[in-house]
């Protein structure tokens, strides 16, 4: 099998009964988190709008100037001995403000290190050391254009987002995109290239059921396509044309439809919105015919009255018609709380569900602890522990896994 069915098998799940069980170990055993600064919670600061922070309005991705301030500021541990504050901005430059670069020009760059243990119900502990992330990005904003570029390395995985056509060591660009501001403020931006799919909230978290089932995660599921990005006042959002991934090979393999969100703030730090997306496939690389896939759902973002506590939530539903075959369809969400006991310093409770199947059955669980401290400048560590408890036509399968990793942006 190639490369890129390979890929397509990964990402399409199977509509009878007995494959849903597998699949799910599988997305929990391979899905790693792997894209930096998608940080929801920032709405307890005030930052309803990603656009202030991110390259990319709908957030996620490279930083902007700006946002990499605002992380010297107010994400990352201060310490009595730290210096001034210009002297902190300037830490949030690019290398640490060691190469002084124009207004109109930005760099950026990941390192991301994990190791990951893995324990499913009657198998043998796993333990995997994973390069998760070695990029390195330019963007532009010059006036009314905008262009932004990611070249990365990765060992194994991101087949998606891979340049070259091997099955490990591939070089990937996760997003490449040009974009024209339609208006002096820069509150609406067309964009054409290959983009994250606008759908739902941006999570770090890409191995949520949510972000797999919705194939909307940021690691390597984006897409070919033109958007329209709005984000002015209380509201933003983007709808996007697909055309699909052109990294994928043949065309048949290929999604095509639309995915858009929108989110109104009510206050300043409570904000809910609705997303849709329709993909229309020729060819099911897993099951080799024609297949309609949508996703309907609501998600919300609140920085409760008590500050250090965050709640994000987001529940889709999933239909999926493959030709001549059993619809898939059911509920697949989360439930998040955030607590920043200190500056820099998070826990954070996660819990999520899913009934999608073609036949009645009971809801896949799972519940995550995790620990991230935003150490350093420009750093920061993470410790997940999740477990999972799968349901299935032959009954139920746990899942345990511990996963630790280091982070490092430019």
């Amino acid at each position: 099998m190639s490369q890129r069915k390979r890929y397509g098998a990964r990402l399409c799940e199977a509509v009878r009964p007995r494959f849903a069980l597998a699949l799910l170990l599988v997305l929990f055993v391979t899905a790693l988190p792997r894209k930096a600064h998608a940080h929801a919670w920032m709405i307890r600061h005030g930052y309803a709008q990603c656009a202030q922070c991110h390259v990319e309005p709908s957030g996620a991705g490279p930083l902007t100037q700006y946002g990499r301030a605002m992380g010297e500021f107010v994400l990352r541990s201060r310490y009595n001995w730290e210096r001034n504050d210009d002297e902190a901005a300037n830490l949030g430059n690019f290398l640490l403000g060691a190469l002084p670069l124009p207004s109109w020009l930005d760099f950026g760059g990941e390192v991301r290190l994990a190791s990951l243990y893995t324990k499913v119900e009657n198998t043998q502990l796993q333990q995997q050391l994973i390069w998760m992330q070695l990029d390195g990005s330019a963007s532009i904003q010059a006036g009314p254009f905008a262009a932004y570029g990611s070249l990365g390395y990765a060992p194994t995985g991101a087949l998606g987002a891979a340049l070259t056509n091997r099955p490990n060591d591939n070089l990937i660009s996760r997003e490449h995109w040009l974009g024209l501001w339609a208006d002096e403020s820069h509150e609406i931006l067309f964009r054409a290239g290959r983009m994250n799919t606008p759908f739902g909230i941006r999570s770090v978290e890409h191995n949520l059921w949510v972000r797999a089932y919705t194939q909307t995660d940021i690691n390597d599921t984006q897409q070919y396509g033109a958007s329209l990005a709005i984000a002015s006042g209380r509201f933003r959002g983007e709808a996007m044309g697909i055309v699909g991934n052109l990294q994928i090979h043949p065309d048949l393999f290929r999604q095509r439809g639309y995915s858009a969100y929108a989110e109104y703030a009510l206050m300043d730090r409570l904000a809910l919105g609705a997303s849709s997306r329709i993909v229309h496939q020729k060819l099911d690389p897993l099951l080799l015919r024609s297949e309609w896939r949508q996703t309907h759902g609501v998600f919300g973002r609140w920085g409760t009255p008590w500050v250090p506590l965050v709640l994000l939530t987001e529940w889709d539903y999933d239909f999926e018609s493959p030709k001549l075959l059993t619809r898939r369809t059911g509920v697949v969400g989360y439930v998040q709380a955030d607590v920043e006991a200190t500056q820099g310093v998070h826990f954070i409770a996660t819990g999520e569900a899913s009934n999608v199947s073609t036949a009645p059955t009971p809801p896949s669980w799972g519940a995550w602890l995790s620990y991230a401290w935003f150490f350093a400048p420009h750093a920061d560590i993470r410790l997940d522990n999740v477990y999972q408890s799968l349901a299935g036509a032959s009954g139920r399968t746990s899942a345990l896994s511990f996963l630790i990793q280091g982070h490092i942006y430019l």
